[in-house]
């Protein structure tokens, strides 16, 4: 099964996300979005460059996906899981790790999307999240290691393999990382990523995209994949 996770950006690459993301649906089981917006409304804090309606344009270009928005009712960005429509999904919803975090775009809280669903006789659960943003900040914060926790206990509490993947922005020495990844295989770390953003990201701190899987995961093939899309690299997995 290959899973694709990738920060979208709000659709600013909007031509090469289409070509990248018709190209990959040939093969992508499940693609965890983020930054998806749906509602045509400009949230305060935004910029008029911001793709409002980019979760109807996603839909058209994966049309044999069955698609999952993660809050639905939200008029800020949102998580979007795009699934094959053979998978049948025994359970997909979201919880939000954090709830109303202080100076941050996002008033709902920092959700995490979740889905339940069986192959070769393995209940499999697959997490897309979301982190806390600070501007020109990817270090520890009381919010962020609150969030870390909430997401570990979730994960802790699941049986059988699971994956997160998604957006945290975290450097990799936060103890916020540490948190989530304990007892899993991080698989930034282990293939000593350097950078999961693309030039068109111009700070310094290159890291802010995870894809860690628990040891039931049997790992055929990690990428950083270099097609620039957003200022995020999208990040793939193969797996059973």
């Amino acid at each position: 099964m290959k899973l694709l996770s990738l920060n979208i950006w709000t659709g600013r690459q909007y031509r090469q996300l289409s070509e990248f993301l018709k190209k990959y649906s040939k093969e992508i089981d499940i693609f965890c979005l983020s930054e998806v917006f749906h509602n045509g409304k400009l949230p305060e804090g935004y910029h008029s460059e911001e793709n409002m309606e980019i979760f109807s344009d996603l839909k058209k270009w994966l049309p044999n996906f069955n698609a999952y928005l993660a809050p639905l009712d939200s008029t800020e960005e949102s998580l979007a899981i795009f699934t094959k429509k053979d998978i049948v999904i025994d359970n997909i919803d979201y919880f939000f790790a954090l709830k109303q975090p202080n100076g941050n775009a996002r008033k709902l809280g920092i959700p995490l999307q979740y889905m339940e669903f069986k192959s070769n006789g393995k209940q499999y659960t697959i997490c897309n999240f979301h982190g806390w943003w600070v501007s020109n900040s990817k270090s520890d914060t009381p919010e962020r290691l609150e969030q870390s926790k909430k997401v570990k206990e979730f994960l802790d509490n699941i049986n059988g393999p699971k994956i997160i993947c998604g957006d945290f922005n975290l450097a990799p020495e936060t103890e916020s990382i540490r948190i989530i990844d304990r007892g899993m295989r991080n698989l930034i770390k282990e293939n000593k990523i350097t950078s999961t953003r693309s030039h068109l990201y111009t700070k310094e701190v290159k890291f802010a995209d995870y894809m860690i899987v628990s040891s039931e995961i049997e790992v055929k093939k990690f990428e950083v994949l270099q097609d620039v899309v957003s200022d995020h690299l999208p990040l793939y997995l193969d797996f059973n």
